[in-house]
Protein backbone atom coordinates (compact mmCIF):
# COMPACT_ATOMS: atom_id res chain seq x y z
CA UNK A 1 0.00 0.00 0.00
CA UNK A 2 1.38 3.36 -1.04
CA UNK A 3 2.12 5.92 1.61
CA UNK A 4 0.08 9.06 1.88
CA UNK A 5 2.96 11.24 0.84
CA UNK A 6 3.10 9.61 -2.65
CA UNK A 7 -0.20 11.31 -3.60
CA UNK A 8 1.27 14.76 -3.10
CA UNK A 9 4.44 16.50 -4.24
CA UNK A 10 7.38 15.73 -2.03
CA UNK A 11 7.98 19.39 -1.29
CA UNK A 12 4.53 19.66 0.39
CA UNK A 13 4.46 18.58 4.02
CA UNK A 14 1.46 18.18 6.33
CA UNK A 15 1.18 18.16 10.09
CA UNK A 16 0.92 14.69 11.57
CA UNK A 17 -2.78 14.96 12.56
CA UNK A 18 -3.83 16.33 9.15
CA UNK A 19 -1.97 13.51 7.41
CA UNK A 20 -4.05 10.91 9.28
CA UNK A 21 -7.28 12.72 8.34
CA UNK A 22 -6.36 12.74 4.67
CA UNK A 23 -5.55 9.03 4.83
CA UNK A 24 -8.98 8.26 6.31
CA UNK A 25 -10.74 10.29 3.63
CA UNK A 26 -8.94 8.40 0.88
CA UNK A 27 -9.82 5.06 2.55
CA UNK A 28 -13.49 5.97 2.83
CA UNK A 29 -13.72 7.03 -0.79
CA UNK A 30 -12.17 3.78 -1.98
CA UNK A 31 -14.03 1.28 0.23
CA UNK A 32 -17.36 2.94 1.17
CA UNK A 33 -18.78 4.02 -2.13
CA UNK A 34 -22.48 5.09 -2.19
CA UNK A 35 -24.81 2.19 -2.95
CA UNK A 36 -26.65 2.18 -6.24
CA UNK A 37 -30.42 2.68 -6.42
CA UNK A 38 -30.95 -0.99 -7.25
CA UNK A 39 -28.93 -2.11 -4.22
CA UNK A 40 -30.87 0.27 -1.95
CA UNK A 41 -34.17 -1.15 -3.22
CA UNK A 42 -33.03 -4.71 -2.58
CA UNK A 43 -31.99 -3.85 0.98
CA UNK A 44 -35.29 -2.01 1.65
CA UNK A 45 -37.29 -4.95 0.29
CA UNK A 46 -35.37 -7.37 2.50
CA UNK A 47 -36.00 -5.24 5.60
CA UNK A 48 -39.70 -4.99 4.75
CA UNK A 49 -39.91 -8.77 4.28
CA UNK A 50 -38.26 -9.42 7.65
CA UNK A 51 -40.56 -6.90 9.36
CA UNK A 52 -43.63 -8.51 7.78
CA UNK A 53 -42.42 -11.95 8.88
CA UNK A 54 -42.07 -10.78 12.50
CA UNK A 55 -45.53 -9.18 12.36
CA UNK A 56 -47.12 -12.43 11.13
CA UNK A 57 -45.34 -14.38 13.86
CA UNK A 58 -46.79 -12.05 16.51
CA UNK A 59 -50.30 -12.40 15.06
CA UNK A 60 -50.04 -16.19 14.89
CA UNK A 61 -48.84 -16.24 18.50
CA UNK A 62 -51.89 -14.23 19.55
CA UNK A 63 -54.19 -16.62 17.68
CA UNK A 64 -52.53 -19.54 19.47
CA UNK A 65 -53.22 -17.85 22.82
CA UNK A 66 -56.87 -17.25 21.90
CA UNK A 67 -57.31 -20.88 20.83
CA UNK A 68 -55.99 -21.97 24.23
CA UNK A 69 -58.22 -19.74 26.40
CA UNK A 70 -61.53 -19.76 24.52
CA UNK A 71 -63.66 -22.46 26.19
CA UNK A 72 -66.30 -23.07 23.51
CA UNK A 73 -64.09 -23.00 20.42
CA UNK A 74 -64.91 -25.72 17.88
CA UNK A 75 -63.29 -24.59 14.62
CA UNK A 76 -59.65 -23.54 14.75
CA UNK A 77 -59.42 -21.33 11.64
CA UNK A 78 -58.70 -17.64 12.15
CA UNK A 79 -62.17 -16.45 11.13
CA UNK A 80 -63.82 -18.76 13.69
CA UNK A 81 -61.36 -17.71 16.38
CA UNK A 82 -62.09 -14.02 15.76
CA UNK A 83 -65.84 -14.63 15.72
CA UNK A 84 -65.76 -16.55 19.00
CA UNK A 85 -63.54 -13.88 20.56
CA UNK A 86 -66.02 -11.14 19.66
CA UNK A 87 -68.90 -13.22 21.01
CA UNK A 88 -67.06 -13.90 24.28
CA UNK A 89 -66.17 -10.23 24.77
CA UNK A 90 -69.81 -9.23 24.28
CA UNK A 91 -70.87 -11.91 26.75
CA UNK A 92 -68.40 -10.63 29.35
CA UNK A 93 -69.53 -7.03 28.81
CA UNK A 94 -73.12 -8.11 29.36
CA UNK A 95 -72.17 -9.95 32.56
CA UNK A 96 -70.30 -6.86 33.78
CA UNK A 97 -73.35 -4.71 33.10
CA UNK A 98 -75.52 -7.09 35.13
CA UNK A 99 -73.06 -7.00 38.05
CA UNK A 100 -72.99 -3.20 37.96
CA UNK A 101 -76.78 -3.10 37.84
CA UNK A 102 -76.94 -5.35 40.90
CA UNK A 103 -74.78 -2.86 42.77
CA UNK A 104 -76.91 0.07 41.69
CA UNK A 105 -79.34 1.55 44.14
CA UNK A 106 -80.91 4.91 43.44
CA UNK A 107 -78.25 7.26 42.07
CA UNK A 108 -75.39 5.53 43.85
CA UNK A 109 -73.10 2.85 42.44
CA UNK A 110 -70.75 0.76 44.54
CA UNK A 111 -67.16 1.06 43.40
CA UNK A 112 -66.28 -2.60 43.84
CA UNK A 113 -68.19 -5.85 44.42
CA UNK A 114 -65.24 -7.43 46.26
CA UNK A 115 -64.78 -7.10 50.02
CA UNK A 116 -62.32 -4.46 51.16
CA UNK A 117 -59.89 -4.61 54.04
CA UNK A 118 -61.89 -2.23 56.23
CA UNK A 119 -65.26 -2.91 57.87
CA UNK A 120 -67.92 -0.80 56.17
CA UNK A 121 -71.69 -0.51 56.45
CA UNK A 122 -74.14 1.31 54.20
CA UNK A 123 -77.94 1.25 54.46
CA UNK A 124 -80.12 3.29 52.12
CA UNK A 125 -83.55 3.36 50.57
CA UNK A 126 -83.84 2.44 46.91
CA UNK A 127 -85.61 5.24 45.11
CA UNK A 128 -88.37 4.36 42.70
CA UNK A 129 -88.95 0.94 44.25
CA UNK A 130 -92.35 -0.06 45.58
CA UNK A 131 -92.77 -1.57 49.03
CA UNK A 132 -90.05 0.49 50.72
CA UNK A 133 -87.09 -1.51 49.43
CA UNK A 134 -83.89 -0.90 51.38
CA UNK A 135 -80.40 -1.98 50.36
CA UNK A 136 -77.83 -2.81 53.03
CA UNK A 137 -74.20 -3.37 52.05
CA UNK A 138 -71.45 -4.24 54.49
CA UNK A 139 -67.95 -5.74 54.58
CA UNK A 140 -66.49 -7.59 57.55
CA UNK A 141 -64.35 -10.54 58.57
CA UNK A 142 -65.74 -13.86 57.40
CA UNK A 143 -66.56 -16.18 60.29
CA UNK A 144 -68.70 -19.11 61.35
CA UNK A 145 -72.23 -18.08 62.16
CA UNK A 146 -72.16 -14.87 60.12
CA UNK A 147 -75.30 -15.78 58.19
CA UNK A 148 -77.10 -16.76 61.39
CA UNK A 149 -76.18 -13.41 62.93
CA UNK A 150 -77.54 -11.59 59.89
CA UNK A 151 -80.78 -13.58 60.06
CA UNK A 152 -81.29 -12.69 63.72
CA UNK A 153 -80.56 -9.03 63.03
CA UNK A 154 -83.18 -8.95 60.28
CA UNK A 155 -85.71 -10.69 62.53
CA UNK A 156 -85.22 -8.01 65.18
CA UNK A 157 -86.28 -5.27 62.75
CA UNK A 158 -88.95 -7.47 61.12
CA UNK A 159 -87.30 -7.17 57.73
CA UNK A 160 -87.78 -9.60 54.87
CA UNK A 161 -84.90 -10.27 52.50
CA UNK A 162 -86.00 -10.34 48.86
CA UNK A 163 -82.51 -10.65 47.45
CA UNK A 164 -79.07 -11.36 48.88
CA UNK A 165 -75.52 -11.53 47.53
CA UNK A 166 -72.34 -12.59 49.30
CA UNK A 167 -68.73 -12.53 48.12
CA UNK A 168 -65.95 -14.03 50.26
CA UNK A 169 -62.29 -13.53 49.36
CA UNK A 170 -59.22 -14.01 51.54
CA UNK A 171 -61.11 -14.24 54.83
CA UNK A 172 -63.17 -11.13 54.11
CA UNK A 173 -66.87 -11.09 53.27
CA UNK A 174 -68.97 -8.51 51.43
CA UNK A 175 -72.74 -8.82 51.67
CA UNK A 176 -75.56 -7.01 49.92
CA UNK A 177 -79.13 -7.40 51.22
CA UNK A 178 -82.31 -6.01 49.69
CA UNK A 179 -84.83 -5.79 52.51
CA UNK A 180 -88.54 -5.01 52.62
CA UNK A 181 -91.04 -4.67 55.45
CA UNK A 182 -89.18 -2.11 57.54
CA UNK A 183 -92.06 0.33 57.45
CA UNK A 184 -92.12 3.83 56.09
CA UNK A 185 -89.88 6.69 57.05
CA UNK A 186 -86.30 6.68 58.22
CA UNK A 187 -86.82 4.74 61.46
CA UNK A 188 -86.65 1.33 59.79
CA UNK A 189 -83.42 2.24 58.00
CA UNK A 190 -81.83 3.42 61.25
CA UNK A 191 -82.96 0.27 63.09
CA UNK A 192 -81.55 -2.02 60.38
CA UNK A 193 -78.26 -0.16 60.35
CA UNK A 194 -77.96 -0.46 64.13
CA UNK A 195 -78.72 -4.19 64.05
CA UNK A 196 -76.19 -4.90 61.29
CA UNK A 197 -73.51 -2.85 63.03
CA UNK A 198 -73.77 -5.24 65.98
CA UNK A 199 -73.12 -8.10 63.54
CA UNK A 200 -70.09 -6.37 62.04
CA UNK A 201 -68.58 -5.38 65.38
CA UNK A 202 -68.85 -8.86 66.84
CA UNK A 203 -65.29 -10.16 67.50
CA UNK A 204 -64.03 -13.10 65.48
CA UNK A 205 -63.20 -15.98 67.81
CA UNK A 206 -60.72 -18.76 66.99
CA UNK A 207 -62.39 -21.80 65.46
CA UNK A 208 -61.22 -24.13 68.25
CA UNK A 209 -63.04 -21.94 70.78
CA UNK A 210 -66.22 -21.88 68.70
Amino acid sequence: MQSTQSYYPKQISFPKGQRVLLTNNIYNKNFFKPKSTAEAKVIAAKKHSESEKRRRMRINSQYTTLRAILPDLIKMDKASVLGETVRKVRELKKALTEVEAACHCGDRRDECVLPGGVDKLSVEQCEGEKGGLVKATFSCEDRLGLISDMTRALSCVKGRVVRAEMVTVGGRSKNALWVQGLGGGNEGVVALKRALKVVIDRPVLPRNII
